[in-house]
């Protein structure tokens, strides 16, 4: 058995049904999240620009998925169950551990994805000495993220790596042509100067509406 298994279809048909189960499971914690942050707003502790709340939101979103993938992986019955829930077996200690490096990925992902607006928030203005800890904290996990990221692609098998090539080639066309026109349009006094901040939420939510679309329409999906 391959590191990603093959889904029956059975399970194919039934991929709706769990993708409305989640949404609905979803839906509270979302709105709850949304309150608190709206009460922060309102008693004036924050008031962000739409870059940090964007990338809050997705900060967040990341690190549950992460904690969700990691809690799955905690059991290798309950794992087996979501990559084949027709063949009643087990995963094996190689699928156990390739998928709990993606729920780190993702988890890895979140935090850095939170902390520059979490450590800006905490200061009206960032003492050199925080931020440069801050900064260096960030490259750490962006290096072990990428060592990990390498790590999952040479475990991967071929189905898998072709969802990732997809992914990777379709942000690099639909974010360069993106950027140019809105670069262009700022440049002509059209439209705002976007900063690099503000590419940089816009660019991770294209990669996550993208990344999800190919691997739901290859069927890896869980």
């Amino acid at each position: 058995m391959t590191l990603v298994s093959q889904f029956s279809k059975a399970y194919q048909s039934n991929r709706l049904v769990r993708a409305l189960v989640y949404g609905i499971a979803a839906a509270p914690l979302g709105y709850l999240f949304g309150r608190w942050l709206g009460g922060l707003k309102d008693f004036g502790e924050w008031n962000p620009a739409w870059p940090d709340m964007m990338a809050a939101l997705l900060g967040v979103f990341m690190v549950g998925l992460g904690i969700g993938v990691l809690a799955v992986c905690a059991s290798r019955k309950a794992l087996g169950r979501q990559l084949d829930p027709e063949g009643g077996r087990p995963a094996t200690k190689a699928q156990v551990f390739f998928y709990a490096q993606n729920g780190v990925v993702l988890l890895l992902a979140g935090v850095m994805m939170v902390t520059p607006v979490a450590v800006s928030t905490a200061f009206e203005t960032v003492p050199p000495l925080v931020g440069s800890a801050a900064m260096v904290g960030l490259i750490a996990l962006f290096l072990l993220q990428t060592a990990m990221n390498i790590s999952v692609w040479i475990r991967s098998d071929e189905l898998m790596r072709q969802a990732m090539t997809e992914v990777g080639a379709l942000c690099f066309v639909v974010l360069q042509g993106a950027m140019f026109l809105w670069a262009a349009g700022g440049k002509l006094g059209l439209l705002p100067v976007m900063t690099l901040w503000d590419a940089v939420p816009v660019m991770m939510a294209v990669y996550l509406l993208i990344g999800f679309g190919v691997t739901w329409r290859r069927g890896l999906a869980a």
